[in-house]
């Protein structure tokens, strides 16, 4: 019953005349089954050969099993006629209102579902040679809490496809050079060599990209990952979708509806880069909730991404964009 009372923990209450019905069948079980073992008690015992009293069940087991088949079966019965009024009960709210036996989706789910169904809808990137390079050009603009000072990056980058040669990586203008099949084991990865491998299901697309210290505490289902996993999660799919341009639609729509999945998810409204009206998605379990993936309001689609910068004791705001992406031959080459 505990189970049962679990499994309709988000379904009202049936009403009294809900359950008439139930436990009038249930009484009449329970009145058929007693009077089947009164009978049974009071029937003549035969014994050596001749016929006796009506003797004390309890000296006989045979005589004991109707009161053992009655408890069983009132048992039996209950546990029959709850379920039976729970699926009952589910089934009429099913008719009603599709998915109500488990919890409504929040706002920023739909959202992240749509933009998922948006993704499925894309045309299909071109696929890169392993030998070409994957051009980002990123801004950022950042301000600085206390002075209301702005600044805005751009950042031109070159990302080997299949990890094989240096990249060039810019951040805040700064760049570094990446050495090949350097820190190819630490996510995000945004290289299509590791798109590619990565699983087009949510749930396995989650687990795959747990990554904790010892890989044996991987974990096996989504009861197992952790809040610190969960926040680094958030910040990995978060980056996928805003900062891969070149990934297959599929996983994008995949890595969209594993963003759903992350405990805590919301929405809010904010505004763009431009001041315009857009969608907020952000984790209660991020480490910053000004952490945003900000989504067009109507569309869906990914208008960029928020963050914080806090070098000292300053703080800045940044709002991220990708302006334009493209596949080359050469590093440093332009489209």
């Amino acid at each position: 019953m505990t189970t049962l009372r679990h499994m309709r923990a988000e379904i009202s209450r049936p009403g009294p005349d809900r359950l008439t019905t139930g436990r009038e069948r249930l009484q009449a079980a329970i009145d058929e089954e007693a009077t089947a073992a009164d009978t049974e008690l009071r029937r003549p015992i035969i014994t050596g050969g001749f016929m006796t009293d009506t003797k004390d069940s309890s000296r006989n087991p045979v005589r004991r099993r109707p009161l053992l088949s009655v408890a069983v079966a009132s048992a039996a019965a209950v546990a029959v006629i709850a379920t039976a009024v729970v699926a009952d009960n589910i089934g009429d709210r099913q008719d009603s209102s599709a998915d109500v036996a488990r919890p409504k989706p929040s706002y920023a789910e739909k959202v992240l579902r749509s933009a998922a169904d948006e993704a499925r809808k894309g045309s299909e990137p071109d696929i890169p040679r392993d030998d070409q390079f994957i051009y980002t050009k990123s801004v950022t603009e950042e301000t600085e809490r206390k002075t209301g000072k702005g600044k805005t990056y751009t950042d031109e980058s070159w990302t080997s496809v299949d990890g094989s040669k240096h990249s060039w990586i810019v951040f805040l203008g700064k760049g570094n050079w990446t050495n090949p099949g350097e820190n190819r084991t630490q996510p995000p990865q945004y290289d299509w060599s590791e798109l590619k491998k990565l699983p087009t299901d949510p749930v396995k697309l989650i687990l795959r990209l747990c990554s904790p210290v010892d890989p044996p505490l991987k974990p096996k289902s989504l009861k197992g990952v952790s809040k610190e996993e969960w926040r680094d999660l958030h910040y990995q799919l978060k980056g996928m979708v805003a900062r891969a341009p070149v990934m297959p639609n599929e996983l994008r729509a995949t890595a969209f509806e594993a963003l759903a999945m992350v405990p805590g998810i919301k929405a809010k409204p904010v505004k763009d880069g431009e001041g315009r009206p857009a969608i907020g998605i952000w984790s209660k379990n991020a480490l910053f909730e000004e952490s945003l993936l900000v989504l067009d309001e109507d569309t869906h689609k990914v208008l960029g991404s928020t963050s914080i910068r806090t070098p000292g004791d300053k703080t800045y705001d940044q709002f991220s964009h990708l302006e334009d992406y493209a596949i080359v031959d050469k590093l440093k080459q332009r489209p």
